[in-house]
């Protein structure tokens, strides 16, 4: 994980870049502190179409290690009970 400066700085770029080619607000403190923000502006900024705002997306996603968890395994199933008897 980069330092505090480092991923403010990606996040202030790519908030006036978003500002200015999007006419799009976002709130860099609060993309610093939640993830799940930080990945929606992310995915919103590769998406856009703008070469240096995808790039700079690019960099906070390893700058922060936005990359998604891989999934969890769903709890298997439980035996049926009482299949030939009653209760």
């Amino acid at each position: 994980m980069s330092s505090d400066s480092e991923i403010f700085a990606l996040i202030g770029r790519i908030h006036v870049l978003m500002r200015r080619s999007l006419n799009r607000i976002t709130d860099v403190d609060y993309m610093k502190e939640n993830k799940e923000y930080a990945r929606a502006i992310v995915a919103l900024a590769e998406g856009s179409g703008q070469e240096e705002l995808a790039q700079l997306a690019g960099k906070l996603r390893q700058a922060m290690a936005l990359d998604p968890a891989e999934p969890v395994a769903a709890a298997p199933e439980p035996k049926a009970k009482y299949l030939f008897t009653l209760r």
